[in-house]
C-alpha cells in the first residue's frame, strides 16, 4: 500500500449474468471526511470461464486529475510492483472487484480513471465532486 496516495483496496466476488463480455464498471460509493471510496468491478458477461492475465503483482492503476486536467494522484506512481505473473480465472457472471478509497481530497470537481493493469485494460472514468 502506497502511503503517499493514501489509498487502501479490498477485493471480492458476486454474480449475476446478461451476455457478451467482460463488462468494466467504475462507481463513485462514497465521499465521506474529504475521502471518496470507489468500487471498480470487471463482470463476466459470457458464457465461457475467461482468464485475465496480470504481468505482475500489480492488479490495477488509477490517475486523479483535477478540473483542469491536472494529475493529482497515481496508484503506481513511486511504486514497484513484483514480477509475479498471475493469471485469474472469471467464471460464467462472477466480479472481480476492487475498492479504492482515496483520502486527503480538497473541494473540488474531480476525474477518476482506472483500470486493470493487463493488456486489455478495462479502463472505466468517472467524474465527482467533493464540497
Amino acid at each position: 500500500m502506497n502511503t503517499n496516495n493514501k489509498s487502501s483496496e479490498e477485493v471480492s466476488g458476486s454474480s449475476g449474468i446478461v451476455a457478451g463480455s467482460l463488462e468494466p464498471t467504475l462507481t463513485l460509493k462514497a465521499i465521506k471526511n474529504n475521502t471518496a471510496t470507489v468500487l471498480y468491478r470487471l463482470q463476466n458477461q459470457t458464457e465461457q470461464v475467461q482468464t485475465i492475465h496480470f504481468p505482475s503483482s500489480q492488479k490495477y492503476d488509477y490517475v486523479l486529475s483535477n478540473d483542469k486536467g491536472e494529475t493529482l494522484k497515481s496508484y503506481s506512481a513511486n511504486k514497484s510492483f513484483a514480477k509475479e505473473k498471475e493469471n485469474v480465472e472469471l467464471k460464467q457472471a462472477e466480479v472481480l472487484e476492487y475498492t479504492i478509497m482515496i483520502e486527503d481530497l480538497s473541494p473540488g470537481d474531480y476525474t477518476l480513471e482506472m483500470w486493470l493493469a493487463t493488456d486489455e485494460q478495462y479502463k472505466q472514468s468517472i467524474n465527482f465532486s467533493v464540497e
